[in-house]
């Protein structure tokens, strides 16, 4: 069964209109929230919080309205079947309780790294020059670094860069390379590598062609492995979302998929120490990475 991970909540604090809405929704018993949130975590390897019922609630009270549904109850039935509708309903439930939180230009300072230092150094050292955004939303991250590698002449016919993410929403925005003017902060000298049509920016044909979009299991190990060998792999603010013991088989996996010599990005928030003995944590200015060991496979 083809299932999806790398779900992405913002804070409790956040949801309080969503339980507003949840109040005129069917009632979610404490049962069926019990058995779906199971089933979630074995989908994905994301446990929802007792404080987060109403937000799943809320959400996933869509996919009632839209299945013709009237009972939670029903839905749990419908959505653990073992037919194609099923399936397909297992995709639509984790597209509707994913929030996609991620900006261009997000901790600049790991751009810079990677296009001043990194990728040079995988040049010189013959390392594939094959770069990973794992959670890239709707691909503001590997827009935002194809753009930086651009501009310091790194984003060579040889490099290749690849954008996954759980959400085939957002993998379908991504190709589109569409994104509301109003919420778009670029800095004034990348401004030329975005077009604006009417409300929307657009990331220019150069940089969408170069970018590789699909939707990917983080905690399929052996989808991560297909994606080996990579020489740099961004899984930021991602990783502290899953539950520890998934995490743990995820950041390994990350690091098999890794030339020995690779360099893995996470958030500022995360920490990988004692996840896997192979990284060495390296310091660039303004900035943290772990680099797999070149002792070992």
């Amino acid at each position: 069964m083809q299932v999806w991970a790398m779900l992405r909540f913002t804070p409790p604090e956040a949801f309080v209109p969503f339980a507003e809405a949840a109040k005129e929704e069917p009632p979610l018993g404490q049962s069926t929230f019990l058995q779906l949130r199971q089933f979630i975590y074995q989908l994905s390897g994301v446990w929802i919080a007792d404080n987060r019922q109403y937000f799943l609630k809320a959400r996933l009270a869509r996919r009632l309205r839209a299945l013709g549904l009237q009972r939670f109850e029903e839905y749990l039935r419908y959505v653990t079947g073992t037919d194609a509708a099923a399936l397909r309903e297992q995709q639509e439930m984790l597209n509707a309780i994913v929030v996609l939180e991620s900006a261009f230009f997000r901790t600049p300072e790991h751009f810079e790294a990677i296009a001043r230092t990194i990728v040079p150094e995988l040049q010189r050292s013959g390392l594939p020059l094959r770069l990973w955004s794992a959670g890239c939303a709707a691909g503001e991250e590997p827009y935002s670094l194809a753009m930086v590698l651009h501009r310091y002449g790194m984003l060579s016919e040889q490099l290749e860069l690849w954008g996954t993410d759980v959400s085939t929403d957002a993998i379908t925005q991504a190709q589109r390379g569409r994104y509301p003017a109003a919420t778009v902060r670029i800095p004034a000298e990348y401004e030329p590598y975005v077009v604006r049509y009417g409300p929307e920016l657009e990331v220019i044909p150069e940089l969408r062609q170069r970018v590789r979009f699909g939707v990917l299991n983080l905690v399929n190990t052996d989808a991560v492995h297909q994606m080996a060998p990579m020489g740099v792999i961004l899984c930021r603010n991602v990783l502290l979302y899953f539950a520890p013991d998934v995490r743990r088989r995820v950041v390994q996996s990350l690091v098999d998929a890794l030339v020995p010599g690779g360099y893995l990005f996470v958030g500022g928030t995360e920490t990988l120490t004692g996840m896997d003995a192979r990284l060495q944590l390296v310091h660039f200015p303004g900035a943290l990475a772990y680099r797999r060991s070149e002792a070992g496979l």
